[in-house]
């Protein structure tokens, strides 16, 4: 009799501990973040400045260094712009001088034919520019290092994961796993990233207009900066993972309801934490003025309570932003976010004595037809 209850103690212990396991690996646990993306939520107003401390910059203008693009990279002492279209890689000091700029568009060995991505790699001082199926690497000063093929893998989101590896969302079906690390020399796989996969979802709207087809999208963040790691999103499922700096990959967040269930689908761009919050945003993928509707919202950490997005701040009255993923987007950086002010918006609060403070007097001694100001977001 002895035995047996100690063997139904043991199968208890086994079943109990499978089925904890089998619930935390989907995703289910009730520890994890959790967005009910179907659900209607009231508007909660919080300041900026209770979040984070809001560092202003402004580029110098210089006729040699003109950019039509916001920074794509924000390093602790760098600001690198990408000229997409003419192909010009321009680096500024963090207090906004020129620097220095290479341009290597071309159709020879050593030269990108586009600029579809840029990565600055501050350990190594090493740029990535992704153009079309390969990466070249250049030196800090521009200088070709070397070639590293794509194997044709369609690349949505890459960024540097460690001082060995890239790690890369690849959007082609057969692969097993959209992410995966691979070598900073020669492109290898070095490990696919078990997340796992459903049947994939569109995230872009398509509509026929008369002989003319419409295609909507927004913002996709599937890679995200998350302390020392990487926040993971694929749209098929319902499970955000992080991928911790020693390559553990854990569930994080759950949203609701299932994704594979919705129509039409509204999916979760991830999430960032500032202060108390995370701030997160939703898209659907339907036609509404020709856009696809964004909400931006915030949970409590402390209570779990989700609100829609307010954040005002005390030097530009009546001025409202709203952060997500896309805020770090360009830093890399969990703790640090990048808001555009366009100056003539600016100029024209300024006008109306709506700004105050270190913005007010950044503007007042900017050139009339000078830089945008950049807001850096120092995160609490």
């Amino acid at each position: 009799m002895k035995c047996k209850a100690t063997l139904k103690i043991i199968i208890s212990v086994f079943v109990t501990v499978f089925f904890y396991k089998c619930s935390f690996e989907n995703g289910n646990d009730q520890s994890l973040i959790q967005f009910n993306v179907s659900a209607s939520y009231i508007e909660k107003e919080i300041a900026l400045e209770d979040i984070c401390d809001i560092e202003y910059l402004q580029l110098e203008l210089d006729d040699d260094f003109l950019f039509s693009q916001v920074p794509q990279i924000v390093t602790t002492d760098k600001i690198i712009i990408c000229q997409h279209n003419v192909g010009d890689i321009l680096i500024f000091s963090r207090n906004g001088k020129p620097l220095f700029k290479f341009n290597h568009k071309g159709n020879g060995p050593e030269d990108y034919t586009n600029l579809n991505g840029l990565i600055y790699d501050e350990k190594s001082n090493e740029f990535f520019v992704k153009s079309d199926n390969k990466i070249i690497v250049y030196s800090a000063s521009g200088v070709f290092k070397r070639l590293i093929p794509l194997n044709g893998m369609f690349i949505n989101e890459i960024v540097s994961f460690d001082a060995e590896t890239l790690l890369l969302y690849d959007d082609y079906d057969s692969y097993p796993t959209p992410f995966s690390l691979i070598s900073k020399e020669n492109g290898s796989v070095v490990t696919a990233v078990d997340v796992p996969k459903e049947n994939k979802i569109n995230v872009l709207y398509s509509q026929i207009e008369g002989e003319n087809v419409v295609m909507l999208r927004a913002p996709t963040f599937r890679i995200v900066r998350y302390y020392d790691g990487y926040l993971l999103t694929d749209f098929s499922i319902d499970t955000v993972y992080f991928l911790s700096r020693d390559r553990k990959l854990s569930p994080i967040l759950l949203r609701k309801p299932a994704i594979q269930s919705m129509f039409p689908i509204t999916y979760l761009n991830s999430f960032i934490e500032a202060g108390n919050f995370e701030f997160a945003s939703t898209v659907t993928v339907k036609n509404e003025n020709n856009k696809l509707p964004r909400i931006f919202l915030m949970r409590d950490k402390a209570t779990g309570s989700v609100y829609r997005q307010k954040i005002t701040f005390n030097d530009y009255k009546g001025k409202q932003i709203s952060l997500s993923p896309e805020a770090i987007a360009n830093t890399q950086d969990s703790k640090l976010g990048l808001i555009v002010l366009n100056l003539v918006e600016l100029q024209n609060a300024n006008s109306e004595n709506r700004l105050s403070g270190n913005l007010k007097e950044l503007v007042d001694s900017s050139d009339k037809d000078g830089n945008d100001i950049y807001m850096l977001l120092h995160f609490k």
